[in-house]
């Protein structure tokens, strides 16, 4: 599948140098630490920053192959949706399930579903940040007879 717009390849791109960027600061820091002679509780300090290091690897990881990967297609009921706020009260963050996967949508994409609606939304297959959202006509899901 072709890409809709380039601008979501491109906010991919930003998150990927972000994430590496901290990698290559976290790896610096432990390189340091390894090189001064760490000692005593300095080794759960180091420690603690190399597995950070290892999460933004993955994440580096994740996001590079995302780059290269087709667009993928997520069709199903909207099983739950919330918001929350990210760093404490800095944004809102708006969050949809359909089947086992979380998504994070945009704030008008979250206000058009309800919970039951069937949508299908285009996403990045590792990272799951979405492209688009889309509500399929008359796909509300079946609703058990209450006669059973």
């Amino acid at each position: 599948m072709a890409d809709p717009e380039p601008a979501p390849r491109s906010a991919l791109l930003r998150s990927l140098a972000v994430y590496a960027a901290l990698l290559v600061v976290d790896a610096l820091v432990v390189a340091y630490a390894v090189r001064s002679g760490v000692g005593g509780i300095g080794y759960v300090t180091v420690s603690f920053v190399a597995l950070v290091g290892l999460l933004l690897a993955y994440q580096v990881w994740l996001y590079g192959r995302d780059l290269g990967s087709p667009l993928t297609e997520t069709e199903g009921v909207v099983l739950r949706k919330w918001q929350r706020a990210d760093l404490v009260v800095v944004w809102q963050s708006f969050y949809v399930q359909i089947d086992r996967s979380i998504f994070k949508v945009e704030p008008l994409d979250y206000h058009l579903v309800t919970d039951g609606t069937y949508i299908k939304i285009v996403h990045f297959p590792r990272t799951l940040n979405v492209v688009s959202v889309h509500v399929i006509p008359g796909g509300m899901a079946p609703t058990p007879d209450a006669g059973e």
